[in-house]
């Protein structure tokens, strides 16, 4: 991985403790260590990924669109530049998908976990998205997109589907959807 060199400093000034890269990365702007936190676990902990006390907690969104870093001891704005968590791989079994994150966090697609197609805003280009908790989304990787475009989807001319737990998607790839909890 290739992490970006913030200025810190500036992060800090502007109230900005932590920053989440497009590609997903958590970086610490704090006095003390400053940088990226290579450690996949702890990153992992602050997204509330994994099954500990903090599963389910941590990063947050509140309704202006501003993400939080929440502790019992004190809150930490986030700047995240598309989304926070990235949807690196999938599962397939009988009527369900099973969606993963770069956390290895499983996020079982259904009514309880949107799948949305959109612009992403690097690159101009409609991608898939899955609603990993409330307000928070991931971004389907490349590779996760392309394989689960040609392995799951169904349809044509522009309008595609896949079903997961009783529950039908509907993709539209000629038509801009976004709603009040879509990233």
């Amino acid at each position: 991985d290739v992490f970006q060199d913030y200025d810190h400093a500036a992060k800090r000034a502007g109230g900005i403790q932590f920053t989440i890269d497009y590609q997903g990365r958590w970086y610490f702007h704090g006095q003390q260590s400053p940088g990226p936190i290579k450690r996949k676990a702890l990153a992992g902990l602050f997204g509330g990924a994994g099954a500990g006390f903090m599963s389910g907690k941590g990063l947050s969104i509140d309704k202006n669109g501003i993400y939080w870093l929440k502790s019992p001891e004190s809150s930490y704005q986030v700047a995240v530049e598309d989304v926070p968590f990235i949807i690196t791989g999938y599962d397939s079994h009988k009527d369900a998908i099973d969606l993963y994150t770069n956390f290895d966090e499983k996020i079982e697609l259904g009514p309880d976990h949107a799948l949305i197609l959109k612009t992403e805003p690097r690159h101009g280009v409609k991608v898939l998205y899955a609603q990993v908790r409330a307000g928070l989304w991931g971004r389907f990787s490349t590779q996760a997109h392309n394989d689960f475009v040609n392995e799951r989807l169904t349809g044509d001319d522009g309008h595609y589907q896949v079903t997961s737990r009783g529950h039908v998607f509907k993709l539209d790839v000629d038509e801009t959807r976004k709603t009040d909890d879509t990233p």
